[in-house]
């Protein structure tokens, strides 16, 4: 199987999008949750900071928020919390400890924190009652109350492409806001700023020396745990013109200006019909051309937080395909054999037995008879054997026990039924064959090669389902399937992954190593393969490949228990297609 092939015929073309059910559905992207701090140290100019979130129209909504709900965890409901002007001592003191440590939390776990003068004196961790979510102190502080008026702001490179390519000198409002400026010795617990504006010319009243104000920053970024800070210390919401530069930091707090989102034109109509703003969770999406990235993005929020390319996904059972290549890469070592039978590995493993025995080609393809730990007579088994041994939770190991108390459902290679339990024990017949926890495997021969540092899976129950991952790591597995990554497998490796297989009376089976496919006249033209989780991940996703056209085309809907199977096929077909009419 070569990267590249022939492109279909336009008849083919429409044999494979009917094949593919399309259809539509609907959806948008939805808005941004902003809490605005209420209460004490609080200035009137709050007022002219919620007009000007307001130019955003329904992208921006805000509520407000007092200490004690954010004492009380109200921000979890929230993107991104906006300390306004006014006093930052009395709003830090306001909040209290605990308030404070909320908002920390807040931020380290994804959240965005805008401060507007009084907040931005109040990120720093010059104070007692500072948050410190920057390194950076506050110059002249004895002369805090340096006065009011315009001023002439020096803006970086990267500043200015930020505001939208504005000039590198513009004139904002300042009112005794803090000059931030670095420390000479870093404080490692508190994270550096990147300062965007610099101070390029100076208000000196009411006792406070000239000569200090220029070239102090004016306006910083900083990342935070996994969330961000953007601190102004003048007024852009009371100065006319530059209200909008308050939109752009709050969109940066979101995560919308994920740097590692690739859109192709025309794509988000089709994401908007398919998973609308009143749908539950987010869809992360990515289409691929021999592995180059055509469109990439997260739509909607996951666990209440903005779905980005670097959010966590649970792949349910795309997990499969990864524990394929793993068999996959022993079997080309001739240290696993798909026609052994089960307890050539597992010699102490007393599997029921209906008809021959189990092969490891019988777990791989889903022709074992063995039965299915999802379905509701094996969880109730599964509960009662737990309880019996003692244990919180099973592991490869343990699962493969239990195994031995159930029936089979069928003598294997009669039929191709899809059960969870097969890859499960394939992962225990790993462990033994390698030495090292199926997890370790994994990681060393396939996470650690290709660079997928967001990617994990569990350390003790494996290859049915538990594994996550982001559009970027997945990327990343993705062009190793296009290119055949020969860190992986052969060239023939790569072929055995896609390989049909077969029952004892020779009917091919359109499963392969963790993938479903769609063969016609011997050609492969499609593999995919769904995943579906239970509980509060509720997982509903979707990757499909066209070999013929080099395209993937993948899903990976979070927290949305409605997106059934048919929502799904229809919502990536109607994708595909439109990447075959346009790119």
């Amino acid at each position: 199987m070569s990267k590249k092939q022939p492109r279909l015929s336009l008849v083919q073309c429409a044999m494979v999008v009917l094949w593919l059910l399309l259809s539509s559905v609907a959806q948008a992207e939805g808005p941004i949750r902003a809490a605005v701090f209420e209460g004490d140290g609080v200035g009137q100019s709050v007022e002219d900071l919620l007009q000007a979130l307001k130019q955003d129209g329904d992208r921006i909504v805000v509520d407000r928020i007092t200490a004690e709900q954010i004492r009380e965890q109200g921000l979890r409901d929230f993107d991104v919390l906006i300390h306004p002007g006014g006093s930052g001592s009395r709003q830090g003191k306001a909040l209290g400890q605990q308030g404070r440590e909320e908002v920390r939390r807040f931020v380290r776990s994804g959240g965005g924190f805008l401060g507007v003068c009084a907040g931005s004196y109040l990120a720093t961790n010059q104070y007692s009652w500072s948050l410190n979510l920057i390194d950076a102190k506050v110059v002249d502080r004895r002369h805090w109350a340096r006065g009011k008026g315009t001023v002439e702001l020096k803006l970086s490179s990267t500043g200015a492409s930020f505001f939208g390519h504005v000039p590198q000198t513009l004139e904002i409002h300042y009112a005794q806001g803090p000059l931030l400026s670095r420390r000479e010795w870093d404080d490692p617990a508190v994270p550096d700023y990147q300062s965007l504006a610099c101070f390029n010319t100076e208000i000196a009243e009411n006792g406070a020396p000239q000569g200090i104000m220029v070239g102090t920053s004016a306006i910083v970024r900083a990342d935070y745990g996994s969330g961000r800070v953007f601190c102004f210390s003048p007024h852009p919401e009371l100065t006319d013109g530059q209200e909008s530069m308050l939109n752009h930091a709050v969109h940066w707090l979101a995560g919308l200006d994920d740097e590692q989102a690739v859109e192709l034109d025309g794509l988000d109509p089709i994401v908007q019909r398919h998973f609308p703003l009143t749908s539950p969770g987010g869809v992360a999406v990515l289409v691929t051309e021999h592995g180059n990235v055509i469109h990439r993005k997260g739509y909607g929020f996951v666990k209440g937080r903005r779905l980005t390319t670097r959010t966590p996904l649970s792949l349910a059972s795309v997990t499969k395909q990864f524990a394929g290549m793993c068999a996959a890469m022993l079997i080309e070592e001739n240290r696993l054999e798909r026609e052994q039978p089960v307890s050539h590995y597992l010699p102490d493993l007393k599997l029921p037995s209906k008809g021959r025995a189990i092969h490891v080609k019988d777990l791989l393809s889903h022709t074992s008879g063995l039965p299915n730990f999802i379905k509701a007579r094996e969880r109730a088994s599964i509960a009662e054997f737990k309880r019996e041994h003692g244990l919180d939770f099973l592991t490869n190991k343990m699962h493969a026990e239990w195994l031995t108390t159930m029936d089979v459902r069928r003598p294997p290679g009669l039929e191709h039924e899809y059960t969870n339990s097969g890859y499960v024990l394939l992962t225990r017949i790993i462990e033994e064959v390698t030495g090292e926890s199926f997890h370790d495997f994994q990681k060393r021969r396939i996470f650690d090669v290709l660079g997928m540092t967001e990617t994990t899976d569990s350390t003790r129950f494996n290859g049915s389902g538990n594994m996550r991952t982001t559009l970027v790591d997945y990327t990343k597995w993705d062009r190793a399937l296009w290119d055949q990554d020969p860190r992986l497998l052969s060239l023939a490796g790569y072929e055995m992954l896609f390989q049909q297989a077969r029952l004892d009376d020779g009917t091919p089976v359109d499963y392969g190593f963790g993938w479903r496919m769609k063969y016609r006249d011997g050609e492969l033209l499609i593999a995919e393969h769904g995943g579906v989780g239970s509980g509060t991940t509720a997982a509903r996703n979707l990757v499909r490949r066209h070999f013929n056209e080099g395209i993937t085309v993948a899903i990976f809907a979070q927290e949305n228990p409605e997106l059934g199977r048919e929502d799904r096929a229809r919502f990536v077909s109607e994708l595909y297609e439109y990447v075959l009419r346009t790119h």
